[in-house]
C-alpha cells in the first residue's frame, strides 16, 4: 500500500436565497440573521482551531448581500417584531409572532427552556395559530417569547459570551432591557461573521468557493429541455425557458461579488444543488473556472451518455470534459456525504467519527489497490450544506465537528485538503466522453421542474424573462458573449445593470435574478412541504412583479394569481 495519505476534502455549502424586497429595501424573513447567529461563524471557527484542518467553504452571494446587510442593521420583519414592546402590538402582529417564533427544532430547544414548552402548548400544534389562542398570551408571555426565540438561534460561540449565558441561566422572566441588550449583543456578533471568512481564506485554512448569483439551476436557465437528458419522458413547462446569458450573468456577477466581498476570487464553484450540464459548463469555462463539483450520480449517467465504463468508486478522482482549460469536474460520495448531513445526526460524536474513518480506510485500501498511482492522486469529496443540518446535532454539531476535524489532522493515512490544493498538487484528473446533465439531487432535476406547480412556477418565470428581455434591449442593457465552445449568446450587462449599479434597471435586474433562484421551485409540488409555502410563493411572484415594475414595464395581472393555487396545491 502506498505510504501517501489519502486526501479528504469537505466542501460546506451556505446559501439562503434573497429575501430583500425591492421596493422596502429589507429582508421579510429572518433565516440570514438567524442563521449567522447559530452557525456560520461558528462553522469557519472550528477550522481554525484545529492545526492541519482545510475546508472548503462555498457561499452564495446572494447570502453574502445580506449578511452585509443584517451586519449593517438593515432589520427583517421579525426583527421588528422581536423589537417592538409587546404592549405597542396590534392584534395582528401580536398573531405574528405567536405564529412564526417557534421555528427552531422543537425537542431539543424544548428541552433547553421548559418556558418555551410552556409557550408552545399555550399556543396549540399546527402551521396556522388555531383562533383565539394568540390572544390568550399576555405581555410577558411574548416578551419570553421574543427572548427565547432569539435564544435558541444562539450558537456556541454567541453561548460563550456572558449576557447570552446568564439569559439562557435564567429561562424566563425577561425585561424590556434583557431583550435590548440580547439583541444588541447579536448584532455586533453578526458584524464578526464576514470577516472571520476574510481571514480564514488569507490565512489559507478554508478555500472560499461559491454559487452562482442568486444560486439559479444553470442548465435551466440555460435551456429547461436540459431535464430531458436524463429522463426523457419528464413534463416540462409548456414555455420553454432559454436564458443561457442569464447563466453566464450570475456566474460573472458570483465570482465579482465574492471578491468584492471576501477578498479572494473564487477558483471553484459548487454550481447550484450540483447542477451541471455541457452548456452550462461551458459558462464556467468562459469566465476561468478552474473547478465544479456536483455528485456521483451524475458522473455515472454521464460515463453511460459517453459510452464509458461507469465503474464503481470512479468519483474518487477529478475528471474534465471540454478541454484542457475546462473546469475539472468533482464528484461528491453520496454516501458520506449524506451521512454527515443527515445519519449522524443521532449518533454520539464518537462513534460518528469512528464509523467515518473506518470508510475512509476502506476506501484508501482500495484505491490503492486499484489505481495506477496506488492511489496517491485520489480525492475523496465531501460535499453537504453546511447550515441546516446542526440544529439536528447534540450542541449544534460543535462535538462532532472538532472531533472529526482532530481525527482526519492526525490520522498518518488520512489528510484534509482542497479542491484547489488537490488539483495544485497533480491530482489525477481523468477525460469525460459527454456530460449528461443533471444534480446531486438523484441525478436529474425534478426537485425544481416536472410537477404541474414547479412547471406553472417556470411559466410565470419565462412570460416575465420575456418581457424583460424587451426592456433590456430597448435601453441597451445587454451585450454579446461568445461562451468558450463558440454559442453566442445575448446577455444582461453587468457593467449597466449589475450589482452596485444604481437605477430602477439595475434594481429591477436583481429582482429578476432573485426570480432565478432554485428555491422557489424547491419548495413548490409534494416534494419538500414547508410551513413557509405561501411566504415563498408571495416573494417569488413579488420578485417578478417588481422586475417588471422598477423596468417600466406593465403589470402582470396573472402574477397575482398563487403559483400553489394555479398548480392545484391548497
Amino acid at each position: 500500500m502506498s505510504a501517501q495519505p489519502l486526501s479528504v476534502a469537505v466542501l460546506w455549502h451556505m446559501h439562503q436565497p434573497d429575501y430583500t424586497d425591492a421596493v422596502l429595501g429589507r429582508p421579510r424573513m429572518p433565516w440570514v440573521r438567524l442563521h449567522a447567529l447559530l452557525s456560520y461563524y461558528d462553522m469557519v471557527r472550528y477550522v481554525q482551531e484545529q492545526p492541519g484542518a482545510r475546508a472548503v467553504f462555498n457561499v452564495v452571494p446572494s447570502l453574502l448581500r445580506q449578511l452585509e446587510a443584517a451586519a449593517a442593521g438593515v432589520p427583517d420583519d421579525h426583527l421588528l417584531l422581536a423589537r417592538a414592546a409587546p404592549a405597542d402590538l396590534d392584534a395582528a402582529d401580536r398573531a405574528r409572532i405567536v405564529r412564526n417564533f417557534f421555528a427552531f427544532h422543537h425537542a431539543r430547544r424544548f428541552a433547553e427552556f421548559p418556558r418555551l414548552r410552556e409557550l408552545w402548548e399555550l399556543r396549540g400544534e399546527g402551521v396556522e395559530v388555531p383562533a383565539g389562542r394568540a390572544e390568550r398570551f399576555t405581555d410577558r408571555d411574548l416578551l419570553d417569547l421574543q427572548v427565547l426565540f432569539h435564544l435558541a438561534w444562539c450558537g456556541r460561540t454567541l453561548r460563550e459570551e456572558p449576557l447570552v449565558a446568564r439569559l439562557f441561566a435564567r429561562g424566563s422572566d425577561y425585561t424590556a432591557e434583557d431583550k435590548a441588550a440580547l439583541l444588541a449583543c447579536q448584532h455586533a456578533f453578526l458584524q464578526r461573521v464576514l470577516p472571520a471568512y476574510r481571514e480564514a481564506a488569507a490565512r489559507g485554512s478554508v478555500e472560499i468557493s461559491c454559487t452562482p448569483l442568486n444560486h439559479p439551476i444553470l442548465p435551466l436557465l440555460c435551456d429547461t429541455e436540459a431535464a430531458h437528458e436524463a429522463l426523457p419522458q419528464l413534463p416540462l413547462p409548456s414555455a420553454r425557458f432559454r436564458y443561457p446569458g442569464d447563466a453566464w450573468y450570475h456566474v460573472k456577477t458570483a465570482l465579482d461579488e465574492t471578491e468584492r466581498v471576501l477578498g479572494v476570487r473564487p477558483r471553484g464553484m459548487w454550481p447550484a444543488e450540483g447542477s451541471i450540464s455541457e452548456t452550462a459548463l461551458r459558462v464556467l469555462q468562459t469566465e476561468g473556472v478552474r473547478w465544479a463539483a456536483t455528485d456521483q450520480g451524475v458522473l455515472a449517467r454521464s460515463l453511460a451518455r459517453g459510452g464509458q465504463a461507469a465503474e464503481a468508486r470512479r468519483h474518487f478522482q477529478a475528471w474534465r470534459w471540454g478541454g484542457d482549460d475546462a473546469p475539472a469536474l468533482f464528484f461528491r460520495d453520496t454516501g458520506l456525504s449524506d451521512a454527515l448531513g443527515f445519519r449522524y445526526q443521532s449518533w454520539r460524536a464518537a462513534d460518528a467519527v469512528a464509523d467515518l474513518l473506518v470508510h475512509l480506510r476502506a476506501i484508501r485500501a482500495e484505491t490503492a489497490a486499484t489505481a495506477a498511482d496506488d492511489g496517491a492522486g485520489c480525492v475523496v469529496p465531501i460535499i453537504l450544506d453546511g447550515e441546516n443540518p446542526w440544529e439536528f446535532y447534540e450542541h449544534n454539531g460543535r462535538d462532532f465537528l472538532q472531533a472529526m476535524y482532530r481525527a482526519v489532522a492526525e490520522a498518518p493515512d488520512l489528510r484534509w485538503t482542497t479542491f484547489d490544493e488537490h488539483l495544485a498538487a497533480g491530482g489525477r484528473v481523468a477525460e469525460l466522453g459527454r456530460v449528461c446533465a443533471g444534480s446531486w439531487i438523484r441525478a436529474d432535476f425534478t426537485t425544481w421542474v416536472g410537477h404541474a406547480e414547479k412547471n406553472r412556477g417556470w411559466e410565470y418565470l419565462s412570460r416575465v424573462r420575456d418581457r424583460f428581455q424587451e426592456r433590456l434591449a430597448a435601453a441597451g442593457a445587454l451585450r454579446r458573449i461568445r461562451l468558450a465552445g463558440g454559442l453566442e449568446v445575448e446577455a444582461p450587462d453587468p457593467a449597466v445593470i449589475g450589482p452596485g449599479c444604481a437605477g430602477p434597471l439595475a434594481a429591477a435586474m436583481t429582482a429578476m435574478a432573485n426570480a432565478e433562484s432554485s428555491d422557489w421551485f424547491w419548495w413548490y409540488g409534494d416534494d419538500n412541504p414547508t410551513d413557509y409555502a405561501r411566504e415563498f410563493d408571495t416573494t417569488f411572484r413579488r420578485h417578478l412583479q417588481q422586475a417588471l415594475d422598477l423596468a417600466g414595464a406593465e403589470a402582470d395581472p396573472g402574477l397575482e394569481i398563487p403559483v400553489l393555487l394555479a398548480g392545484g396545491q391548497a
